[in-house]
Formats: C-alpha cells, sequence, structure tokens
C-alpha cells in the first residue's frame, strides 16, 4: 500500500541526480551513493543501479509511487524476456523456453520484487546475460561471445551489493566451465578481461579517491572491525571458527523446503507467507533437474547452473546476517527456474518406468506429509484448515498414484502436464492473497498510513496558509520514540516533490517548545503521545485531522495551534 523508507530515500536521490545531475549532497553523477544510515551516526556506500534508472524514469514519468516502483517492473521484465531466451539457447525448444518464462514470470518472490522501488533483483539481468552468452560461447567456442559474457558480470558488479561476492563467484564458475572444456589459457584472459574492464575503469579511480570506503563497507556488514584491525586481522577474523559456523548456519536456511516452497522467508514486507520464493510444483521439477544433470548431463554448462543455485545464498550468507530473507536471495531464482526446466525436460521424455516410479511415490508421499503437518500446525494456529493445503494433500495422493501406475506409457508426460498446470493456479491463489489480506498485514511495515498523514498537512496548508508546519517527534504512550520518526525528513521531501511544494520546506520547523508556535500554525503527531494529548486536553491545541488507517484505526493527528 505504501513506499518503504528505503524507496523513498532512493527517490527522493534519484530525483536530485534528474534534476540537477547531483545527489542530495551536491556530488556530481556519483559511482557509489553516500547515505546516512537509518538512526545513525554512520554512512552506507549505495551501488548506483538504482538510482540512476529511477533517475532516467523520473526524467519521462511524472514523480509518484508508481513512477518509483517503475524501475523495478522494467527489471523483472527484462529478466522475463532473457529467461526465454537463455532457455530456448540451452535446451533448443520453443516451449520449454516458454515454460521457463512462465515459470519465472509467476516465481512468488520474484513477482513481489518487481512491485517495489529497491535493487535486490538488479542482478539478474546481468546474471541472465551472462548465462545467455556463456551457452553461446560452449556451443561456438567464440572467445568476443565470452568476453562479453563476463564484461555483464563486471557490469553487474555495481548493481546490488550482494554482487560484490556474487559476480566474482560468477566468474569462477567461468573458470569451471573453461577448465572442464579443456580451453587454452587465451580463453581464460579474455574471460578476465571482460570482468576486469568496468572495474578498472570505473571502481578503481573511484576507490582512490574514496580510500576509506572498503572499510566503512566492512564496518557497515560487521565483517570484521575495521576501526581495530588491519586487513590481514581482519580476514583472520573473518575465517575464524566462531564466524564460519554462524556463515554456514545462516547458509543452511536458504534450502528449508519452508522457505523455498511453502511459507517463503520470514519479513512480512517479502513474504505472504502462503508460498515459499518458489511455487510448489518447483520441488519435483528440481529434484528431477539435478538428477538429470547429476546422472545424465554431465556437460559443463550444467554443472555451472547447478553450481549457481547452490551457492545462490553465498552473499546472503556472508552479508546479510539473517536466514530465511527471500530478498538477500534472488540469485538463486533464475538457477532454480532453469534446473526446474531440466526437471521437466527429464520427466516428459523419461524412459526408465522403475525409477520414475519410485521418485513419484516418494515424492507423492513427502507431499501428502507435508500438508497433512500444515494442516495441523494451522488448526493450531488459527483454528482453520486452508482449503489449498487440503489440496496439497490430496495433489500428493494423486501423485503417489501416478507413479504406481507409472509402467503405463506416457503418462509421466501427463504428470508433467499435470503438474505444470498447478502452476497457474497455485499462483492464481498467491496472486489473490497478495492483493487482499498481504496489503492489509503488511502496511505498518510499510510505515502506515504516514503518506496519507503528510498529504492533509499540504492540503490543509493550502487551505489554510499557516505560518509554520511543525513536526513533532513520534511516541508510544510510554514515551519511547516510535522508528519513523528518523525517515520523516525523506518521507516529507518525496511528498512535497510530488505536489510541487517544495516551498515548505522553509516553513518546517521542528516540534521543540509548544508556547512559542504561532497561532494556526500546523502539528503532525499521533495519538497516545501524552505530550500532544495533553496540549489538546488544555485546549491550547485543536485536533485538525485524524488519519485512519487501513484497519480503520488512527496513529497520526494534524494539530492547530
Amino acid at each position: 500500500m505504501y513506499l518503504s523508507p528505503d524507496e523513498v530515500i532512493i527517490a527522493v536521490d534519484a530525483h536530485s541526480i534528474a534534476s540537477t545531475a547531483r545527489d542530495v549532497e551536491g556530488h556530481f553523477l556519483p559511482l557509489y551513493f553516500n547515505i546516512q544510515m537509518r538512526g545513525e551516526d554512520r554512512r552506507g556506500w549505495f551501488t548506483p543501479a538504482i538510482f540512476y534508472l529511477s533517475a532516467l524514469c523520473q526524467k519521462v514519468l511524472p514523480f509518484s509511487e508508481s513512477t518509483v516502483r517503475m524501475p523495478s517492473v522494467l527489471v523483472g521484465t527484462i529478466d522475463v524476456v532473457l529467461m526465454f531466451l537463455v532457455a530456448r539457447r540451452l535446451f533448443h525448444s520453443e516451449w520449454l523456453a516458454v515454460a521457463a518464462t512462465a515459470l519465472l514470470a509467476m516465481t512468488p518472490a520474484h513477482f513481489m520484487l518487481t512491485r517495489l522501488g529497491l535493487d535486490y533483483l538488479y542482478p539478474l539481468p546481468f546474471i541472465l546475460a551472462w548465462l545467455l552468452c556463456l551457452t553461446h560461447f560452449s556451443e561456438s567456442g567464440r572467445s568476443t561471445t565470452l568476453f562479453a559474457s563476463t564484461l555483464f558480470l563486471g557490469l553487474g558488479f555495481f548493481s546490488y551489493i550482494a554482487s560484490v561476492v556474487m559476480m566474482p563467484l560468477y566468474l569462477l564458475l567461468t573458470g569451471v566451465l573453461l577448465f572442464l572444456g579443456n580451453r587454452p589459457p587465451r580463453f581464460y584472459a579474455a574471460a578476465l578481461a571482460g570482468f576486469c574492464l568496468p572495474l578498472l575503469l570505473l571502481l578503481v579511480p573511484w576507490l582512490a579517491r574514496h580510500p576509506t570506503a572498503m572499510t566503512d563497507t566492512m564496518q557497515r556488514y560487521d565483517l570484521y572491525d575495521a576501526q581495530k584491525l588491519n586487513a590481514l586481522q581482519g580476514i583472520r577474523a573473518f575465517l575464524s571458527y566462531p564466524n564460519l559456523d554462524r556463515i554456514t548456519s545462516i547458509y543452511w536456511t536458504y534450502f528449508s523446503p519452508s522457505f523455498l516452497f511453502l511459507s517463503g522467508g520470514s519479513q512480512t514486507m517479502f513474504s505472504t507467507r502462503t508460498t515459499g520464493i518458489f511455487l510448489l510444483p518447483v520441488a519435483l521439477f528440481l529434484l528431477f533437474g539435478i538428477y538429470e544433470i547429476v546422472t545424465k548431463r554431465r556437460n559443463s554448462i550444467g554443472l555451472v547452473i547447478l553450481l549457481g543455485f547452490v551457492t545462490g545464498p553465498a552473499a546472503a550468507a556472508i552479508l546479510g546476517g539473517e536466514g530465511g530473507a527471500s530478498q538477500r536471495a534472488v540469485e538463486m531464482i533464475p538457477f532454480g527456474v532453469i534446473l526446474s526446466i531440466f526437471g521437466v525436460q527429464r520427466l516428459w521424455s523419461a524412459q526408465d518406468a522403475s525409477r520414475l516410479r519410485i521418485m513419484l511415490l516418494l515424492s507423492g508421499a513427502t507431499i501428502s506429509l507435508l500438508g497433512v503437518l500444515r494442516s495441523l500446525y494451522t488448526v493450531r494456529g488459527e483454528t482453520r484448515i486452508i482449503g489449498f493445503m487440503i489440496a496439497l494433500m490430496l495433489g500428493g495422493l494423486a501423485l503417489a498414484a501416478a507413479g504406481y501406475m507409472s509402467r503405463r506409457i506416457g503418462l509421466h508426460k501427463l504428470i508433467a502436464v499435470c503438474l505444470l498446470s498447478f502452476v497457474p493456479l497455485q499462483f492464481g491463489a498467491f496472486y489473490a492473497g497478495y492483493f487482499t489480506e498481504y496489503r492489509f498485514r503488511s502496511a505498518p511495515w510499510f510505515g502506515g498510513n504516514l503518506a496519507g498523514a503528510l498529504e492533509k498537512m499540504i492540503q490543509l496548508d493550502a487551505e489554510e496558509h499557516p505560518p509554520a508546519i511543525y513536526f513533532a517527534a513520534l511516541r508510544s504512550t510510554s514515551g519511547l520514540l516510535d522508528i519513523r520518526n528518523r525517515w520523516m525528513d525523506n518521507y516529507w521531501r518525496f511528498s512535497l516533490i510530488k505536489h510541487g511544494r517544495q516551498d515548505l520546506l522553509d516553513r518546517t520547523v521542528a516540534f521543540d517548545a509548544p508556547d512559542q508556535v504561532p497561532a494556526g500554525s500546523l502539528v503532525l503527531g499521533n495519538v497516545g503521545d501524552l505530550t500532544a494529548d495533553g496540549l489538546v486536553k488544555s485546549g491550547r491545541f485543536k485536533i485538525a485531522a485524524l488519519i485512519q488507517e487501513p484497519d480503520n484505526s488512527t496513529f497520526f493527528q494534524i494539530l492547530r495551534r
């Protein structure tokens, strides 16, 4: 329903770039954006891709919430197109390419992130372009194609912070492909040159001008204490047993069946909690796809794709600091989709009925068991059984029954069709929940109706022309400061830009001394703040407006002196 704080921060900085070619601090077309960390004295360096793509959109579209999220829509669309091209090149089949395209478009995690003005998805076009060129190279053997593939990785280095880890890792996977193909040294040189070219032209000169950027980033992600340890000591601390144990523990959470196929990440903003980051049929297709690559297709490109999926959470484990965060491991998505298409192809052309029978029996029994356990959990927690879970149990039983009958010729194709047909059905259920229950449940995590409160302030100013506009610190009844105080300035600037009222910044004041507030002034505060409520009860201030939240409660209030 609302923009998250990070979306607002990015939008305001991108607007400055679109308007003046300088960021909000006056730096001309910066490579990285130095942004104040929320509620802290430290600052962070943010990758440039989303800022410049957002600025480009703002040059041609009116400044609004839709424009803020349009860049992610464009990135998601590019992902879908590139997935078609990669799958068609890899499988030499139009219908398998269409299946891969549809599967990516209906992947819940991908769908949700294309609707947020954040840069989690930005590495995917570069990864898919790398895969497209790499599959072309594996067939043609042209060094120019190999150079182009790693050039995309070098450019992708600037797409999102995780790319600092992942793009060099994919360069290493490129080296694995060259090694398995017994390629001569000149190909290794071409791959390395493609990757290093953008870094030499952009990153190295920038680091020379910002020598503390690396240590600042290390400090930001708590890789080691850069203020107390030098680089060598930092490496030793990073490779210490406790730290490796922590990283490993986080890494494995990203391969939990619940995370992948049932409930997704734990963060309300990035998951409806009704499906995993992949739809459920992908679980079966992945099993068949991995089996196909390991046993039948022992080629280098298949191994690269399998390793790409396995290493997907590497940056999340090293930099994320939290497990099972769907937005931190989007690199798993394209590899998971391609592996699934390997599985579709394997299932469609299966010849060994006995092995297929065993796999289907085990898969069906597992799905039914998961449905039973999930239903029991739902009954305990919500006193009702979700209809989808019943369908899950019945689907698992049907799959097991199909496995039992799989001696019949052609039945494996019917099973593949049924599983593929289940994809849009489950996505439809997810889609309906996303636009209904999820919107209301996630609204507080996106800051609540702060946008409505600020727009009401702008409306009242146009009607009443108050001498000043004040912002009181948002507090609970116990006096604790609300976290939204940290971002209030960015939200206010966003609203003023949207309505063309930047002139109000000169009349915006912090609410510190009620007695010094001129008559007629407006004050934004919140219901439950004892100071604000006391001023209203004393008659010194009156309530000008109450802002309704999606659940019909009220939090923000506007007072008039």
